[in-house]
């Protein structure tokens, strides 16, 4: 199984390493590919697609962490970039990489129950973001899709609605932080 795990990694920093190599442990995952999305919508403004796409080339060391480009002159939504992998790559698994800093808006992302149908999630435990869970209108609309058990959401053979909350080890970098930090 491969993790997905996009964004707009403005900067990139060790927080998106770390849930990379978290999930790569604790899903028994063969990889964790990146998808640099060419503008979040979300977002009001960020550095250039080119620039971003470069400063994650310049960060990845791990040969079990990839770049996937996607060219795109436009936003690339989720759910666009979920259909277009499993398009892609129909031979194999994946599964959705999020932190729960993400739960809050999820709702308002293009298409949201549709991405939960089309990929099973892993969602991230992030500090100060812990009660998002609680919270989100996505994750009780999707409740009893819920899996309990992490050794479930290790299993391949995991089918979409389905989504599991990732706990233990915490990281505290944000992109937004190191934004307004320098």
């Amino acid at each position: 199984m491969i993790g997905i795990l996009g964004g707009s990694f403005d900067p990139p920093h060790d927080g998106h390493m770390f849930i990379s190599q978290y999930a790569l442990m604790r899903l028994s995952l063969q990889e964790v590919w990146w998808v640099v999305t060419f503008k979040n919508p979300l977002k009001l403004k960020s550095n250039s697609y080119a620039n971003r796409l470069k400063q994650v080339k310049k960060f990845l060391k791990s040969r079990r962490i990839k770049i996937l480009e996607i060219r795109a002159d436009k936003n690339t939504y989720s759910i666009d970039t979920i259909l277009y992998i499993k398009d892609k790559f129909k031979n194999k698994k994946f599964i959705w990489l999020m932190g729960t800093d993400n739960l809050e808006d999820l709702h308002k992302w293009k298409e949201w129950k549709k991405i939960f149908y089309n990929i099973p999630i892993a969602i991230f435990d992030r500090p100060s973001y812990s009660l998002n869970i609680t919270k989100s209108k996505a994750l009780f609309f999707f409740r009893k899709a819920r899996i309990k058990n992490i050794l479930l959401a290790k299993s391949r053979s995991i089918l979409p609605p389905s989504w599991a909350f990732i706990s233990g080890l915490k990281n505290h970098l944000s992109s937004s932080f190191i934004r307004k930090s320098k």
